[in-house]
């Protein structure tokens, strides 16, 4: 009897043990999933019309950044033996040699600040995969994680939709009939409602799943695709396919996942109509109406899309509580379940092949000419979409952004030219009036950014933590499903970022990087017995993750606290002009290669009509970014207003070399030859509606 209760209590620790190290992913994925949630509904929308959400503004991307390293080093500090798979522990070499050769590029980079943002950056995209890949997942555990972050996101999805109908004034939601909310970026947009649509229909296809979870998430996905459908990108549209592609082909069940996706891609489809006529309402040949035409064509549009959105996915609630209440009665042995699947695999194939016959068709035979047709189109700058939606034209300013960055990459092919620093060599070599800060790409932003070396190692990174996960769940259903589904959001992020800049978004990055990490720690073997005790090696590894942890705290708490002095000047510099100085010196003794920061200062000096303190921290702003143009601009506008016409001249020239193709230094130089030079309240009302006319509100 003594014994029998010995081995009850020891039974009874040992499952107290085991669930509180299963607890350890859930609480990750909570505090990952919050600070993603937070992220995407900050900035970019109706309550803050002047930053990007998606994590892209300073004050909630540091604070959120802090978080996640923090939790982190927290679990490396605390967590006593760690098992990890021999291909994930590559993976997160490969990844952490990625982020110190992107800090290595500050040495090289003309932008030392950016360069440092931008490692900072990958600093916490390699928090996020490796605490991930060194918890201890199991499958169900994944499955929870991933219902949190759908149940998250769709929430955001939700009070977006319902913000579109209620709100008086929306066009602060929309840019040029666009969605543009919640991140501030259609494209961005359309990524995040994508990544919560699949993972939602792949809850709502869990048999096992509670029936209510089932419902709502498929109700959640319809949701997404309408709101996708709102943001009218064209890179959406042509890398949809390919992404549904790849998650058939890597997440076992396919025939699941389609009768899942069914209700709401025929909801999306029965209301596509009346979403797409937002756009064309609310534009005419593509440019977009003026204010106060503009609010009141959108409310009247919006409110109509609302509406039809609320019918269709209250007929998704019914059509999928039917599917799962009948889904839930209907049981397959396991020979019948890999017919199914051979059956659906056989039949993507056919329409696969059955939609290349069509496009054959539908060219006439010449499907090389259509394809070059489009690529011209693709490459034409000013075809302008005319007509019920934006997707009927191809015309994009990529192909010059990825022109520079393959120019700069040959000039730089080994190191590249410094992490984040794209932005200067578009400026002086582009052929297009846009000024983008980044390649508009996935891969071109690794090789021009930190050469091959740095994109062979995120290359080496990627495959082998595919390989973890294929190696680790070959003949384990189970854990097959939860990795493919947790690599879903990574699928999105590659397939689509490699048209687009969506590495710059942490609520895009992280969870896709995060839960890729989940996926490698599935393959992780069971415990075997503990190994004799070293202490003297786990004191050292201690010490070495102790300092990595202080060096991975300066890195993102020195700019952080910059930011925010930085942040605080510029709130109180109408009021408080002698403060906003000594926060901006102060942010400066942080950060005495931010050429942003004397920016700001020289900015309120020409405000405040102080051309004397102007010069001083234009000068400054001037040698510290010598590539820059601004700086140099404003200089030879207070010049010019001095009457210094060889110092204007001079630095004008200066400007023009870093920024052939901007107006306003042509303008400056022709107005100075003129003897009219122009001046700093001319030049920022000129800029003011340039980008009123551009960003909306």
């Amino acid at each position: 009897m003594g014994l029998s209760k010995d081995l009850r209590m020891g039974l009874g620790v040992d499952r107290r043990i085991r669930l509180g190290r299963e607890a350890l992913p859930l609480l990750a994925a909570a505090l990952t999933v919050a600070v993603t949630v937070v992220w995407a509904a900050t900035g970019g929308g109706y309550e803050s019309q002047a930053t990007l959400g998606g994590g892209y503004d300073p004050g909630p991307w540091y604070l959120g950044a802090l978080a996640i390293v923090g939790a982190f080093l927290t679990m490396a500090l605390s967590i006593s033996r760690v098992r990890v798979s021999r291909w994930a522990s590559l993976a997160i070499g490969l990844l952490a040699a990625y982020v110190a050769w992107s800090f290595l590029s500050i040495l090289w980079a003309p932008d030392q600040a950016a360069a440092l943002h931008g490692s900072d950056r990958a600093l916490v995209y390699f928090a996020a995969f490796a605490m991930f890949s060194l918890l201890p997942w199991r499958d169900w555990t994944v499955h929870t994680a991933l219902a949190l972050l759908v149940a998250g996101l769709g929430a955001l999805a939700v009070v977006s939709a319902v913000r579109i109908a209620t709100v008086p004034d929306p066009s602060a939601l929309f840019l040029e009939g666009r969605l543009i909310y919640p991140l501030g970026y259609y494209n961005a947009d359309a990524a995040l409602f994508t990544i919560t649509a699949f993972l939602a229909i792949a809850v709502g296809a869990r048999r096992n799943a509670p029936a209510p979870l089932r419902v709502a998430a498929l109700v959640i996905a319809a949701v997404c695709l309408q709101l996708a459908v709102l943001g009218q990108s064209r890179g959406w549209l042509f890398t949809l396919p390919i992404i549904a592609i790849v998650v058939l082909l890597i997440v076992p069940g396919r025939l699941r996942l389609i009768a899942a996706a069914l209700a709401p891609a025929a909801a999306t489809a029965a209301v596509a109509s009346t979403l797409l006529r937002v756009y064309s309402s609310a534009t005419v040949n593509g440019l977009s109406l003026t204010q106060p035409r503009l609010g009141h064509v959108l409310h009247d549009r919006a409110s109509h899309a609302a509406k039809a959105m609320l019918i269709a996915d209250l007929l998704v609630a019914v059509l999928a509580a039917a599917w799962v209440a009948c889904d839930r009665r209907v049981t397959l042995t396991a020979r019948a379940g890999r017919r199914v699947n051979a059956f659906a695999a056989g039949a993507c194939v056919l329409a696969l092949a059955g939609a290349l016959a069509v496009g054959i068709a539908a060219t006439h035979g010449h499907p090389v000419a259509r394809v070059e047709g489009a690529w011209r189109s693709f490459a034409n700058t000013k075809d302008t979409p005319v007509g019920a939606s934006r997707f009927t034209s191809l015309g994009s300013e990529r192909v010059d952004m990825w022109r520079v960055a393959l120019h700069e990459f040959a000039r730089h092919p080994l190191e590249g030219i410094g992490q984040d620093n794209f932005a200067p060599a578009y400026l002086k070599l582009r052929h297009t009036n846009q000024e983008p800060r980044w390649a508009h790409s996935i891969e071109l932003r690794l090789l021009v950014h930190t050469g091959v070396v740095g994109a062979l190692l995120f290359a080496l990174f990627l495959l082998s933590a595919m390989l973890a996960v294929w190696r680790g769940t070959r003949g384990r259903r189970a854990e097959r499903v939860a990795a493919g589904t947790a690599l879903l959001a990574l699928i999105v992020w590659l397939v689509y970022g490699s048209i687009d800049w969506f590495w710059e978004f942490p609520a895009l990055s992280v969870p896709a990087l995060a839960f890729a990490g989940a996926a490698t720690a599935l393959s992780v073997p069971p415990a075997g017995p503990p190994p004799s005790p070293r202490p003297l090696r786990a004191a050292a590894a201690r010490v070495a993750v102790g300092l990595a942890g202080a060096a991975a705290a300066a890195a993102l708490l020195v700019p952080f606290i910059a930011a925010r002095e930085t942040q605080r000047a510029l709130d109180i510099w109408p009021t408080q002009p002698a403060r906003a100085y000594s926060d901006l010196r102060a942010a400066r003794s942080l950060m005495p290669f931010d050429a942003q920061i004397d920016l700001v200062g020289g900015a309120i000096a020409l405000n405040m009509e102080d051309p004397g303190a102007a010069r001083e921290w234009l000068t400054k702003a001037e040698r510290t970014e010598t590539h820059g143009w601004l700086a140099p601009f404003l200089l030879g506008l207070v010049y010019g207003e001095e009457g210094r016409r060889t110092a204007a001249r001079r630095e004008l020239t200066r400007a023009s070399r870093s920024n052939p193709r901007e107006p306003l230094v042509a303008e400056a130089i022709r107005r100075l030859a003129q003897d009219r030079p122009l001046g700093f309240e001319e030049a920022q009302t000129q800029l003011n509606a340039r980008r009123l006319a551009r960003f909306g509100r």
